[in-house]
């Protein structure tokens, strides 16, 4: 008896901390991981470029657009909850093999985003901030080090357990929200509104230049679904875990939809909409606009809030991606130690891993293309591993509805799915279409990740990784008193 509970514990101590993340907690990690301060000067500024006075109207579109996928992640996580996330809704519906695909691209996509999200705060914003307002030219090297800090720093928190990190989430994620809407209402407000409808025109720009704004506004709203991956953690009894996911990615992207379209118009009919061509050319335009309407008080708040938006954002997206490589571990279809967790229950390994892969990204395509440059790259890199992973899941929705023949639900299951997945690939389309460089590199770095992980998925698949009973189960943790030992991969 006494070595039957010894054993219980140490396979329990393996395994993520169960419920204690609430339903908030889950909410607030969705918004971290979709960083709406940081999204304010960073995404919007690039998005500005394309999109111009229309820069509200892409930001609105893709929020209808990403609460349409939105419907899929409800559905899917309905009867589930487990570190995998994505992957073990594709597993449901697909099998083993697109699971896999959907892992690996929701790792490369969210790691490629914790790598571009402090290429540009350290190496466009701030260096663009102190030039214009302090007269301070920043070194060159200054990017560099800030990298460090802006993914370690975020690495340290989530080594140190799912709960500090969660009660960082929730006081962080809650004072942006409140503090965007504010500032943004109190904005437009104090703007001349001559013509107050203009930018929701699409014809001002066309829709090509609606389409390329959209990259940075979906792109906005990656961190949608990285909660998903808290599933094991969350508070309530087990069969209630996948249902508070569904709600925490509707109440989440709600919030974050609302702040950022009040946001994005703030910013245009601030600025002033026929001057939008030089918004984008500003070293700065958000913090200018803020300083402009709210005094030094308001543009400093949206300065500091930034920096820590964009703190948080790699946390959540470590944690998130970390979740999902302890998960892939877990089921031995890749390095088996990735699903060792420390003292604290946090998956140190597979955060390490993901972590130290941001920092060489973020060299590398920094010091490559200039982090201006390679901001872009890696952004338009995460919009096309993001509608990979999103598609795959819309596919499994339609797979289980129609094994389990579930007519009544032809519109959430069948239509919707159908929509979304026409509406990523048409804005891809038009965002990449005609290549050009160096923006069409983040098609090449795409398919150089997409190729070696279909081909890993069909060969780890085909050689029996997958334990028997499992196929439809990934990603979820496994029954412990039946579980067999499979064999560990090589190093």
């Amino acid at each position: 008896m006494r070595s039957e509970a010894v054993t219980t514990e140490g396979r329990r101590s393996k395994q993520l901390e169960p419920g204690v993340v609430s339903l908030w907690g889950l909410v607030s990690q969705s918004i971290a991981g979709m960083a709406p301060t940081c999204d304010v000067v960073a995404f919007m500024t690039a998005g500005a470029a394309f999109a111009l006075v229309a820069l509200p109207l892409s930001y609105l579109l893709a929020f209808g657009l990403m609460f349409i996928e939105v419907n899929t992640l409800y559905h899917l996580s309905k009867h589930r909850g487990g570190a995998g996330g994505y992957y073990s809704y594709v597993s449901a519906g697909l099998g083993p093999r697109a699971a896999l695909v959907t892992a690996l691209m929701v790792i490369f996509y969210q790691l490629v985003s914790v790598a571009g999200v402090p290429v540009y705060v350290a190496g466009v914003f701030l260096p663009g901030l102190a030039k214009a307002y302090l007269g301070v030219s920043l070194p060159g090297w200054f990017w560099m080090v800030m990298v460090l800090v802006f993914i370690g720093v975020p690495w340290g928190l989530s080594v140190a357990g799912i709960r500090p990190t969660v009660r960082t989430l929730v006081f962080t994620s809650s004072l942006e929200i409140v503090f965007l809407i504010v500032a943004s209402s109190i904005i437009i407000g104090r703007s001349p509104l001559h013509t107050p409808l203009h930018p929701f025109d699409m014809a001002a720009v066309g829709v090509k230049g609606v389409a390329l704004g959209m990259i940075f506004a979906i792109t906005s709203f990656i961190g949608v679904g990285s909660h998903a991956p808290l599933g094991e953690e969350a508070k309530g009894v087990r069969t209630q875990q996948g249902r508070l996911i569904g709600k925490a990615a509707i109440l989440s992207l709600t919030m974050v939809g609302v702040a950022l379209t009040i946001s994005a118009y703030a910013l245009t009919v601030g600025w002033g909409q026929s001057a939008m061509a030089a918004f984008a050319k500003s070293p700065a335009p958000g913090v200018e606009v803020f300083l402009r309407y709210l005094g030094p008080v308001g543009a400093v708040a949206l300065v500091v809030l930034a920096v820590n938006s964009a703190l948080m954002d790699d946390v959540a997206l470590l944690n998130s991606s970390a979740r999902v490589l302890y998960a892939v571990g877990r089921d031995q279809l890749l390095q088996t130690s990735f699903s060792v967790v420390n003292g604290r229950r946090a998956p140190a390994a597979a955060l390490s891993a993901v972590a130290a892969l941001a920092i060489a990204v973020a060299f590398g395509f920094g010091l490559w293309l200039g982090p201006s440059n390679a901001f872009n790259v890696l952004t338009t890199a995460v919009l096309f591993g993001l509608v990979t992973a999103h598609t795959l899941m819309n596919l499994s929705l339609m797979r289980i509805s129609y094994r389990e023949r579930r007519a009544v639900q032809v519109l959430f299951h069948l239509v919707l799915p159908v929509v979304a997945m026409g509406l990523f690939w048409v804005v891809l389309y038009e965002s990449i279409v005609p290549f050009t460089f160096p923006l069409a590199w983040a098609a090449v770095v795409w398919v150089v990740v997409l190729v070696p992980s279909v081909a890993w998925s069909w060969w780890a698949i085909g050689h029996g990784r997958v334990l028997p009973g499992r196929d439809r189960h990934l990603g979820t943790p496994p029954p412990e008193a039946t579980t067999p030992v499979a064999p560990t991969l090589p190093g």
